[in-house]
C-alpha cells in the first residue's frame, strides 16, 4: 500500500509540533493551508492549527518540511508565509466572540503554523444537511448577526479576512 497525496499533504496523525501539539486529525483545507484538530500537551487542551500550506506552490517532503514546488514558486511561497505570519499577529490582537482567539503564532518545518481555540460544533454546510429542509430566515439571521458584528470589526481596522 502507498503514500496517497492526501497523506503526503497532510500531516500524519500523531505528528508532534514544536514539541506542545500532537495532531489528532484534519478538519479542514484551503488553498493556503491545512487546519488540524491537535492536542496542548503540556496544559491537556485541544487546539486548533493552521498550517501554512499554499497547495498551488508548495509541497512537502517525506521529513514534513513544506518548501515551494520549484525555484520559480520560491518567492511566491515566502510572500504568503510572511502574509500568514501577519495574519496571525493581527488576529491574535482581537477578542470578539466571533473571531477565533489566536494563542500562539510558531515557525517549523519551514513553514508557519497559528494556534488557535479549539471551538466544536457542525460547519455550516454540515449544518444544513442535518437540517434536511432550507433554513429559515431566523436561523439564517441568527448565524449572520454574529459574522457580520465580527467582520465590521475586522473592517473597521482596515482588514479584510479571506477566510471565512
Amino acid at each position: 500500500m502507498g503514500i496517497t497525496l492526501v497523506d503526503r499533504l497532510t500531516l500524519p496523525e500523531d505528528t508532534f509540533l514544536d514539541g506542545s501539539y500532537r495532531i489528532i486529525r484534519v478538519i479542514g483545507s484551503g488553498g493556503f493551508g491545512i487546519t488540524y484538530e491537535a492536542v496542548d500537551i503540556k496544559l491537556a487542551t485541544r487546539v486548533a492549527i493552521k498550517e501554512y500550506f499554499p497547495l498551488d506552490f508548495g509541497d512537502r517532503d517525506a521529513s514534513q518540511t513544506v518548501r515551494p514546488k520549484s525555484v520559480a514558486k520560491a518567492q511566491m511561497f515566502e510572500w504568503g508565509r510572511d502574509n500568514f505570519l501577519t495574519e496571525a499577529k493581527t488576529l491574535a490582537s482581537f477578542d470578539h466572540t466571533g473571531i477565533v482567539r489566536v494563542l500562539r503564532v510558531f515557525e517549523a518545518n519551514e513553514t508557519a503554523y497559528m494556534v488557535m481555540r479549539f471551538e466544536k460544533g457542525l460547519s455550516f454546510e454540515a449544518w444544513l444537511k442535518s437540517l434536511d429542509r432550507l433554513p429559515t430566515q431566523a436561523e439564517l439571521d441568527a448565524i449572520s448577526r454574529p459574522l457580520l458584528d465580527a467582520l465590521d470589526v475586522l473592517h473597521s481596522v482596515n482588514y479584510l479576512h479571506r477566510d471565512i
